[in-house]
């Protein structure tokens, strides 16, 4: 129990007429040629003597039991304050005494304490303060002389308490109020207001009882009981345990207990917290749980479609989530569309994604898991304010509290986003939101493979036609500026989605491209490989490149040239491609692109003897002789077992001679396998 409780007393200047005792009044006497201040001289429970002398109060000090306190002043006409002290401790040695002084020092506060003094303060102290003294003091006194606990004894105890503490007899009453200085800040009243009221004044019926009951339990056993309880302070509502003990003495023929109330509020924030975390990572690890295994129900998987399926099954059987649906690519201006939905009728969420898709770009939350590859998390349904009232209206509708929407995104490649609705709130916390996004790249990353094994395996494929005339940027401007021809001859993939092109020049000098590509913002990096008078060779590095585009969006790039200011792309794709999303890929590099062609293709397969016949009409017979004498006799192993002058000499051949029939054999093997390949692909 503490101070807090005291709100809940009534007016405590009269019984109520319900059994309440009233407040017993303080009876004050002020020593002093001064007036007592306003806070002591118009308080309704203070009955007030006042006189000007030493003497004058040691007149009044003569009739017994009339004072229950004394307020002096040190410096005084007869005499000082310290003596007034001495005489009221030879004749009175428990009668509180404060001394209230504006001449006062350290030097006369300490004497005064030693003197045996109450307690001490200076005038320049409010005098709500010395009020609050004075009834600290007197309620000391109460105890005191009830229990036979010595004033200087319940002082040592009230300034060591770190918490609030009282003394309670059997019926409920409070006899005292002990507080130390760190629990200050906790009073709402002031706290000797208890003192002579009982539990049922400061509690509810029901909580009085239980505490009542809990006071006689540690009476009747002799120990120390615990309980918990919640009290309304001025900061708020404050938690405390509160540990009973038996005082061992009897006060006025009944028996107490001493109370002590400690602040458990920050202990029971820290027990729920490391609770929530015990159960976020229990939840946590069964989310892994059934990623990993939605994970391991991919393999296998042929189809997008069944990739996409088996995704959105495993997310809605969990216990975890409502449903789960998968919808993409999403394209500007277009409406999306689920392509797969588990745990929910398909037409009911395709009601929802339309009114989503129906907003504009900077407000559609499909735009920004696509468009910023950032998840969208609805923490509450109800409160949101990144829905529309539309959007509120039908995830309420579906019984959704809350929901997110995650990207499925592979490098730089979008194939839509997952959207999830949770079972309950509180989901989706930062680690719950890392698993399922790490799940919408692993989902990603199967639908590329699948992608492109079904391209690599398919005898057909879509072939994409792009042509621009006259871009305002990249090779087709330079192509124009500089009246020269630019081809790609060859794509190699870096790590990172990086793209390392080989670009064959023709018709303008490789001093001169070196100017314009230093100064064109689409080329990241290059290099000279070959030059002579009619062609050179760069290796160039573009992130915004049409190619790169191109191949970011899942396709195979067979032939770019920029020529005379037009530019002709030539990519084939998989049957399933959507075109629209490859078409406005390649426009964020050229806007101006139109798509000229579209058709289906056939794609040869080629098989391991067309590979060998290939090579072996390729190859000399020297060629194939120094290659197949260089393999057998471990030139090729790290170390190597025989050197190129061993070779050469089992063959009769120089050095020299040996090393140009391997590097042209060499040339033609790999030249080989990359054409057939490319044409495969």
């Amino acid at each position: 129990m503490t101070s807090e409780q005291s709100r809940q007393l009534p007016d405590e200047s009269a019984a109520d007429g319900r059994g309440r005792s009233a407040v017993r009044t303080v009876r004050i006497l002020y020593v002093d040629a001064e007036e007592p201040p306003p806070a002591l001289a118009d308080a309704e429970e203070v009955s007030l003597a006042t006189v000007p002398t030493a003497a004058a109060a040691r007149e009044v000090l003569t009739a017994e039991g009339t004072v229950d306190c004394v307020v002096s002043e040190y410096a005084l006409p007869d005499d000082d304050g310290l003596a007034l002290l001495e005489t009221v401790r030879d004749d009175h040695p428990n009668l509180p005494f404060v001394l209230y002084t504006g001449s006062g020092s350290e030097t006369v506060a300490s004497e005064a304490f030693g003197v045996g003094a109450t307690d001490y303060l200076p005038k320049d102290a409010d005098g709500e303060t010395l009020r609050e003294r004075v009834d600290r003091a007197v309620a000391a006194a109460s105890v005191e002389t009830e229990s036979g606990v010595s004033g200087d004894r319940l002082r040592e105890l009230t300034n060591a308490f770190p918490d609030v503490a009282f003394v309670l007899d059997e019926n409920g009453r409070y006899l005292e109020v002990l507080s130390g200085p760190s629990s200050k800040d906790l009073r709402t009243v002031q706290q000797e207001q208890l003192v002579g009221k009982r539990l049922h004044d400061a509690f509810p019926a029901e909580q009085a009882d239980s505490f009542l009951n809990l006071v006689h339990r540690t009476l009747e056993t002799g120990g120390v009981e615990t309980v918990e309880y919640e009290v309304e302070t001025e900061t708020g509502e404050r938690w405390y345990e509160g540990r009973t003990a038996p005082l061992g003495d009897t006060i006025e023929g009944r028996e107490a207990v001493v109370w002590v109330a400690r602040d458990v509020t920050e202990r029971r924030e820290s027990e729920r917290r490391l609770a929530e975390s015990r159960d976020e990572l229990t939840r946590l690890n069964r989310i892994n749980g059934l990623i990993n295994d939605t994970l391991q129900s991919l393999v296998g998987s042929a189809t997008r479609d069944e990739i996409e399926r088996i995704v959105c099954d495993e997310l809605a059987s969990s216990e975890f989530y409502q449903f789960a649906w998968i919808g993409g690519p999403w394209v500007k201006n277009e409406r999306m569309t689920p392509s797969a939905v588990a745990g929910i009728e398909r037409e009911r969420i395709e009601r929802l994604v339309e009114a989503t898709s129906a907003r504009t770009d900077a407000e559609n939350a499909f735009s920004r898991v696509v468009g910023d590859d950032e998840s969208v998390v609805v923490a509450d349904v109800a409160d949101s304010d990144i829905i529309s009232e539309r959007e509120r209206e039908l995830m309420e509708e579906l019984g959704m509290s809350t929901a997110v929407l995650v990207p499925l995104t592979y490098g730089t490649t979008n194939y839509g986003l997952l959207g999830v609705s949770g079972a309950c709130t509180g989901t989706f916390g930062d680690r719950e939101l890392t698993a399922l996004e790490t799940l919408g790249e692993i989902v990603a990353f199967a639908i590329n493979a699948v992608k492109n094994r079904n391209l690599l395996l398919s005898d057909t494929a879509v072939e994409l036609e792009f042509r621009v005339e006259n871009p305002a940027r990249g090779f087709g401007r330079i192509s124009s500026e500089l009246d020269c021809r630019f081809s790609l001859e060859g794509l190699v993939g870096l790590s990172g989605d990086r793209l390392l092109e080989y670009v064959a020049v023709e018709g303008v000098s490789a001093d001169a491209l070196a100017d314009r590509m230093d100064e064109s913002p689409t080329v990241d990096e290059y290099r000279l490989v070959t030059a002579d008078d009619e062609t050179c060779l760069f290796e160039i590095h573009s992130a915004q490149s049409g190619v790169n585009q191109l191949v970011e969006a899942g396709t195979v790039v067979t032939s770019a040239t920029a020529d005379g200011g037009v530019v002709r792309c030539v990519a084939e794709a998989s049957s399933d491609v959507n075109v629209r999303g490859v078409v406005e890929e390649f426009r964020t590099t050229y806007p101006e692109a139109e798509l000229v062609s579209k058709q289906e293709v056939d794609r040869p397969i080629h098989t391991t003897q067309e590979f060998r016949q290939t090579l072996a009409e390729n190859l000399t017979e020297k060629q194939r002789t120094a290659l197949q004498a260089a393999y057998f006799a471990g030139y090729y192993e790290y170390p190597r077992e025989s050197t190129g002058a061993e070779v050469a000499e089992s063959l009769g051949v120089s050095s020299p001679t040996l090393h140009q029939h391997l590097q042209a054999a060499q040339r033609k093997l790999v030249g080989t396998f990359l054409d057939l390949q490319t044409s495969g692909e």
